[in-house]
């Protein structure tokens, strides 16, 4: 009881393919930082339900982090509760604690 298969079509590939990226890590190089990045963080901190008033954020800046309460936002500038403006594009990440 031998049964034949039926024959598959088997289009032929005769271009190069290139579906496959590179990546490459490397600690010591700088990355490029991506500001529309860290707007888009920012504003859904602002737009969280857990941001009523004020909101509790690790910023790390160019220069050093930052633990503060920030309660607004004014030009370019992120406002804390202790009366500091931070500079948004000092920024590099920010995130909520």
């Amino acid at each position: 009881m031998k049964k034949d298969l039926p024959s598959v079509y088997a289009n032929p590939i005769d271009k190069d393919i290139r579906n496959n990226n590179d990546i490459y890590y490397s600690q010591s190089e700088e990355r490029s930082i991506n500001t529309s990045n860290i707007y888009e963080k920012i504003n859904q901190i602002f737009a969280s339900p857990h941001h009523v008033y004020k909101s509790n954020v690790l910023i790390k800046t160019k220069n050093r982090p930052i633990k503060t309460t920030i309660v607004g936002k004014s030009g370019n500038y992120l406002l804390c509760l202790n009366g500091d403006k931070i500079n948004m594009l000092d920024i590099i990440d920010i995130e909520r604690i």
